[in-house]
């Protein structure tokens, strides 16, 4: 376990799983939580989950907590603030910078599972990294913008639940997932009126210096996007194929071969898979453990010596 320090004085907890003993580390993966959630909802079962399974596979891992959670830190429900903007410009760049100094000259992918997932990719088209991620693997990530949505019904479904985050807020002044029984952990009152904004306008920062959906034309490295065929409406395929088909054409480095873009459905069937995972279940159900291993086997693939 270490700490993590952002440059706006939060500390992040992070906890460092290790390959099996003399196993040669294929590569480093920074791994990051959903929202509600934290960074023990991607190591289910204990020593057993997505994070465990991918240090089995040959990958140093780094599990890391974003800000309001893990060690001695103030959290929503104690006042503390933050938006989607902290998390962008200071979390992930500082646990990326953390994890590079750790993996020793290993290729460093972030595997970040909804929120984390397109935080980074927020962070990266922006050039926020000092030196960024030669992989991402994203696990139901995806915005909830209106434009993305399709259906009517989905799209009236969100803005209702949008709408009921917005009521909780005025009420509680955050979030309050525990008090509504959705999570472990509520999240920041700005946070929650800034997903809002998202819907009503697009996805960019607040004060408009930053335009994360342009930028998704500007991330770099291979890009795996993996979405659950049970995702009812969180990150449901149609919508998150639509976030996830921005970053379909990469920029082009010279001399460097193309990066690799994939967008995998996994239901039954696929990937060794009995069943169709939801957003939660598809990194923290140990059934999806035959996926976890096939997520491992594309990372190795995609920053191996040819990439």
């Amino acid at each position: 376990m270490f700490t993590v320090r952002t440059a706006d004085h939060w500390t992040l907890d992070v906890e460092w799983i290790e390959p099996p003993a003399g196993a040669t580390p294929r590569g480093a993966a920074l791994l990051g939580h959903a929202m509600m959630v934290d960074r023990r909802s991607l190591d289910r079962p204990r020593g057993g989950g997505l994070a465990s399974t991918l240090a089995t596979a040959g990958w140093r891992v780094f599990l890391a907590n974003l800000r309001g959670r893990g060690l001695d830190v103030p959290r929503a429900h104690e006042g503390a603030r933050w938006d989607y903007d902290d998390l962008v410009r200071y979390d992930l760049p500082a646990l990326v910078s953390a994890a590079r100094a750790r993996a020793r000259a290993l290729p460093l992918v972030v595997v970040g599972h909804s929120l984390a997932g397109h935080v980074s990719i927020a962070a990266a088209g922006c050039g926020l990294y000092e030196e960024p991620p030669e992989a991402h693997v994203l696990l139901a990530a995806n915005l909830w913008e209106r434009a993305l949505e399709p259906s009517r019904w989905r799209r009236a479904r969100k803005a209702l639940a949008l709408a009921a985050i917005g009521g909780a807020i005025r009420l509680c002044g955050r979030m309050p997932a525990r008090r509504l029984g959705v999570g472990p952990v509520d999240e920041a009152g700005d946070y929650g009126r800034q997903l809002a904004c998202f819907w009503r306008d697009r996805w960019r920062s607040r004060d408009g210096l930053h335009d994360y959906a342009a930028g998704t034309a500007r991330v770099r490295g291979s890009v795996l996007a993996v979405l659950g065929a049970g995702d009812r409406l969180l990150g449901h395929p149609v919508a998150a194929r639509r976030w996830a088909n921005r970053l379909l054409d990469p920029p082009r480095e010279p001399g460097r071969p193309p990066p690799r873009r994939d967008i995998w459905l996994c239901g039954q069937g696929t990937h060794g898979l009995e069943f169709d995972p939801g957003h939660m279940e598809l990194a923290s159900d140990p059934r999806a453990r035959p996926l976890w291993r096939a997520i491992a086997a594309w990372m190795t693939a995609a920053t191996g010596p040819a990439n």
